[in-house]
């Protein structure tokens, strides 16, 4: 068996690839010999392994290890004689990748098995070279060396670009990344590398650099392409964010450098866009904070949404300020977090798929809670808000009108509004779902109306009720200098009446405020001058005062 594990043909193929090992087996001893090449990048004990099929069961991923063990047992069992398996195995740096492995068995004239021998393979759709742009793929990371060669690592993606391929298509698309890649490979300095990281982001490699020349380039690289220039001749405004590692002063090896850069381009994205944004702790912190707020999420769900509250903030009449009704505005305490604000924590529900689940609480909520107060206080307004993501589930219309009936409420007085319109990719599929609520008697609103031209083109597309007015028109019309606030509210106004669309005043905060708004004929104002957002009993206090008011 000696020339089966040292012969020039095993030393050839096994240096042939660095990611295709090969592995022979002498089925009497046990004893295997693998390449260096899968010594090295599985972190092996060495070529020489006796049992290796439980010495590398050890590598394959907990959830493929029946697969691979089913299998393996079965050749050397005798009852199969090839191995032939898809899984993930673990590398030496301790992450995982799949691989295919395929192996046969040899068998002497007496049909015994003597010999098992192979090829395993990575496919984890790694390569050299990206198919599409050129660049080095992050692949050949392992490469670089961080711990003594110092340097900046940029990760930089594109700022919205699942709009740019909704708007002009994937091979537009995919024509825009050939030309920004282009344009940063062209920037970078001798010595630097630029590699496809993935989707719109990139990654550059920038040694013998430091934070200021970094910043530097990353500047330049906005300048450069702020404006995409197509071979049709269309030109395409982008924006780009970025996040920035230094090494090896905060990452010395390629899982912490990548952890870090992600990181920071995911905190550049959310906090400054537009921006490059160094790793600090206070990403550390706050990436640590979105782990907790993550875990405590999905167990409140899991928990009968314990930590969910409907809080309730009073529409007011402008005519003679009773209160018509209200808006629904979740919050939320963890068990660990108790301070997570809904602009943070409803964005992580949204990002991991649970905005579902706690959208159709709120509703069902919202309806409940609109019939149990009719008894008491008459018919009331009560809206909630609802992201594009949720009208895209097709169990939407099904669960608002079993909601309805379910509690009695009449679905007159509940008020749905849509978040985001700006974010709507089908507006007709969505004027269709709109149309059929409304048939059922449900009203739609058009939250932060006038943030964005999308949500004046969605009233093209959508069949609505209500407009809400965004609160940055509202907030400082009483102060000087803001006369240009007022024209927009008033013509905004002017046109709900115009389309026949009820409308809504948000952000009156002060008497000021409510004075001047009080007469551009809105139908109902909302705005901490009348209430903060209060829990169900507060609000409850405020429609025992509204009564007695009127009962004057």
């Amino acid at each position: 068996m000696s020339d089966i594990f040292n012969n020039e043909l095993f030393e050839a193929f096994g240096s042939a690839s660095d990611n295709v090992y090969i592995y022979v087996c002498d089925m009497k001893t046990d004893i295997s010999r693998w390449s260096k090449a899968a010594v090295d990048y599985f972190g092996l004990s060495g070529e020489y392994l006796e049992n290796a099929a439980a010495v590398w069961g050890q590598h394959v991923h907990p959830d493929d290890l029946k697969t691979y063990t089913e299998d393996i047992t079965g050749v050397f069992s005798g009852k199969k004689k090839y191995h032939d398996c898809q899984y993930r195995a673990r590398n030496a740096s301790g992450g995982y990748v799949w691989v295919e492995c395929k192996g046969s068995v040899i068998r002497n004239a007496e049909e015994t098995p003597i010999i098992f021998a192979g090829l395993m393979t990575r496919i984890d759709g790694q390569s050299k070279y990206d198919s599409l742009t050129g660049l080095l793929t992050t692949h050949e990371i392992r490469y670089f060396d961080f711990a003594s060669q110092p340097g900046t690592a940029l990760l930089i993606g594109m700022d919205g670009f699942r709009k740019i391929i909704s708007n002009y298509g994937y091979n537009t698309g995919d024509e825009i990344l050939i030309k920004f890649s282009r344009e940063i490979n062209h920037l970078c300095k001798p010595g630097w590398k630029t590699l496809r990281f993935g989707g719109d982001e990139f990654l550059v490699i920038a040694f013998s650099s430091g934070p200021e020349e970094a910043a530097d380039f990353y500047k330049e690289i906005c300048r450069e392409t702020d404006i995409i220039k197509l071979d049709d001749g269309r030109r395409v405004g982008i924006s780009i964010s970025a996040g920035g590692v230094l090494f090896p002063q905060d990452a010395d090896a390629k899982e912490v450098l990548i952890n870090k850069l992600e990181h920071s381009l995911e905190y550049a994205k959310n906090n400054q866009r537009g921006n490059l944004v160094f790793f600090s702790e206070e990403i550390a912190q706050k990436h640590e904070r979105g782990l907790v707020l993550r875990e405590d999420l999905k167990q409140s769900i899991k928990n009968d949404f314990k930590g969910f509250e409907l809080f309730f903030q009073p529409f007011i009449n402008p005519g003679d300020g009773t209160i018509a009704g209200c808006e629904c505005l979740l919050r939320w305490k963890g068990e660990r977090i108790k301070d997570s604000y809904p602009m943070e924590f409803i964005k992580i529900l949204e990002d991991y798929g649970n905005i579902h689940d706690v959208g159709f609480w709120v509703m069902e909520h919202a309806i409940r809670q609109q019939a149990a107060w009719r008894d008491t206080y008459g018919e009331l307004q009560v809206s909630f808000n609802v992201s594009y993501q949720q009208f895209l589930d097709d169990t939407f219309e099904e669960k608002a009108i079993s909601y309805i009936e379910k509690y009695g409420a009449n679905p007159n007085y509940i008020i749905i509004e849509l978040t985001e319109s700006c974010q709507v990719e089908a507006p007709k599929a969505l004027a269709a779902m709109f149309g059929r609520l409304r048939a059922r008697g449900f009203k739609i609103a058009l939250d932060d109306f006038g943030t964005a031209y999308a949500s004046m083109e969605m009233l093209k597309w959508l069949p609505v009720d209500y407009i809400k007015v965004e609160h940055s028109f509202i907030r400082e019309l009483a102060q000087p200098g803001h006369d240009i606030d007022y024209v927009i509210v008033d013509s905004l106004l002017e046109m709900c009446r115009r389309l026949g669309y009820d409308s809504i005043i948000e952000g009156v905060e002060d008497s000021k405020v409510a004075d001047i708004v009080g007469n551009l004929n809105a139908t109902l104002l909302q705005g901490y001058h009348y209430s903060h957002p209060v829990c169900r009993k507060d609000f409850e206090k405020l429609l025992d005062k509204n009564v007695n008011t009127q009962t004057r």
